[in-house]
């Protein structure tokens, strides 16, 4: 039986926040293999898989074990909003044709992640 003392002390599992980040970044970019002619798809995945372990990191940063569920998914919301802002900028913003669809992409992946680690990252005391 985990104290919340103990809880405190072991913090977060960096192991599971590492591949949450990489299976919900996974998940947010593999559709571009559903673009045709998009030359660099392997390269755009390996993107949203590496935004979607910053994402993990700098949200788990911002929790502890004490941390609730809406602030887990208030910080993923917000940090997720964060990264698809800039490769919104980046692509063009709406002078691009498919750049206006990152953002609630973004908004949802950061969401789920948040959630994910405040479930799975930190031990709960019991």
């Amino acid at each position: 039986m985990q104290t919340r003392a103990h809880a405190a002390r072991v913090g977060m599992n960096i192991i599971v926040v590492l591949l949450i980040g990489a299976v919900v970044g996974f998940l947010d970019g593999v559709g571009i293999f559903f673009a045709p002619g998009e030359p660099y798809k392997f390269e755009i995945l390996f993107a949203a898989i590496l935004k979607g372990i910053l994402v993990g990191v700098i949200t788990a940063l911002s929790l502890n074990p004490h941390s609730s569920w809406w602030q887990g998914a208030g910080y993923g919301l917000l940090y997720g909003f964060a990264f698809a802002l800039v490769i919104f900028l980046a692509k063009g913003a709406f002078k691009s044709g498919d750049a206006p669809y990152v953002v609630p992409s973004g908004l949802v992946m950061g969401l789920l992640t948040g959630l994910f680690i405040w479930k799975f990252a930190f031990p709960k005391a019991a």
